[in-house]
């Protein structure tokens, strides 16, 4: 019997809150079928981006912004099962992610944060929620993240494929017959999200019509490039909170001169250029597919079609912007059947159920 799952996921950009229905029918079948992208509350955006820097209150301004933001999910929610004329008694289960504040699995003890209400939002819509993916992982030795990859196998039948996931971080994902293994490769679209922030008071580039009016820095791109993360051996993952804007500041230092144009230019081909490194040292096969809000960027498709000149570049059955939802619905489904997800070759983790249940 088929069984249908919502994920919820919200960007670093905050520009919006992504909701994806899926149908599950048995332990490796499911079916994408359908999206809804719902606008970001202005107020909740403004809170949620005031928590990325540390700050005073911290506490108390996570918990209301916590609390509004799932008030705002589960409007989505409404929204997208009267689109597509549901019932919340038909839904299984919502596997939603929450906004990572935090990432940092090399502190010691190692901790990620993303904030949500899953108790208020199973309130609100009547549906059993799924949340807290990542801390059983930290608990049982692994990074935390990337948990894409596992769903990408279940997504991808032509195999060998790279799958490049382009949200705040990038990761990749690297399918063959036999295995299944990813890591992040650094900043994707959150360095460009927080300049522009900064420059211009835009949530992020659209149609990154800034970086095309700048030129690339060569020497800028070389002293990004020097940062110890991109070199070191999976498994490995990141945050907003190590690629941020004092990360970028210690490395500007030494160019004043720079135009904030020029610099936009040369952080979106910092993102293509570690992307590129990882899928010739890592990758298997000449096929690419590009998801996650970066494939909508297309300065940086461009950037990434010229370092990969011999890769052929595919096209997802599910749109690039709904996948990440969809595969924390996918998540809940292998919670609510009760199967452990092996990512021992992607997060170093052991083999473990994740997810924490909150019943409506």
């Amino acid at each position: 019997m088929a069984d249908y799952y919502l994920g919820i996921m919200t960007g670093t950009s905050l520009d919006g809150i992504d909701v994806a229905l899926i149908c599950h029918e048995d332990a490796q079948d499911f079916r994408y079928l359908t999206h809804y992208e719902h606008p970001m509350p202005e107020a909740v955006r403004a809170q949620l981006y005031a928590l990325y820097q540390r700050g005073e209150n911290e506490l108390q301004r996570a918990a209301q912004s916590a609390w509004q933001l799932s008030q705002a999910c589960a409007q989505a929610v409404h929204i997208l099962l009267q689109r597509c004329q549901k019932t919340a008694a038909e839904i299984r289960a919502i596997g939603s992610h929450g906004q990572t504040l935090r990432h940092c699995p090399n502190a010691q003890p190692p901790y990620t944060i993303q904030i949500q209400n899953p108790a208020l939002l199973a309130e609100l819509t009547g549906i059993d929620v799924i949340a807290d993916f990542r801390s059983r992982d930290l608990a049982c030795d692994g990074q935390g993240a990337p948990l894409a990859p596992l769903f990408h196998r279940a997504l991808c039948a032509t195999r060998p494929i790279n799958i490049v996931n382009i949200g705040g971080i990038a990761n990749l994902s690297v399918i063959t017959a036999e295995q299944c293994f990813g890591f992040d490769t650094g900043t994707g679209n959150a360095l460009m999200d927080a300049w522009i922030q900064r420059h211009q008071h835009k949530n992020y580039d659209r149609g990154a019509a800034w970086a095309k009016s700048g030129q690339l820095h060569h020497e800028l791109l070389r002293h990004f490039l020097r940062d110890p993360f991109f070199s070191a051996p999976p498994p490995k993952s990141s945050g907003r909170d190590y690629f941020d804007l004092a990360w970028l500041d210690r490395h500007l230092a030494a160019f004043p001169s720079l135009t904030a144009e020029d610099v936009q230019h040369t952080l979106c081909a910092l993102t293509a250029t570690t992307i590129a490194q990882a899928v010739y040292q890592y990758g298997q096969g000449k096929k690419i597919l590009l998801v996650g809000g970066g494939a909508r960027n297309p300065l940086l498709v461009t950037l990434l079609r010229q370092a990969l000149p011999e890769f052929e570049f595919q096209k997802s059955s599910i749109p690039p912007q709904a996948l990440e939802a969809s595969g924390f619905a996918w998540l809940a489904a292998q919670f609510c059947q009760r199967r452990p997800l092996d990512l021992n070759t992607i997060t170093g983790g052991q083999c473990r159920i994740l997810g924490a249940l909150y019943p409506h």
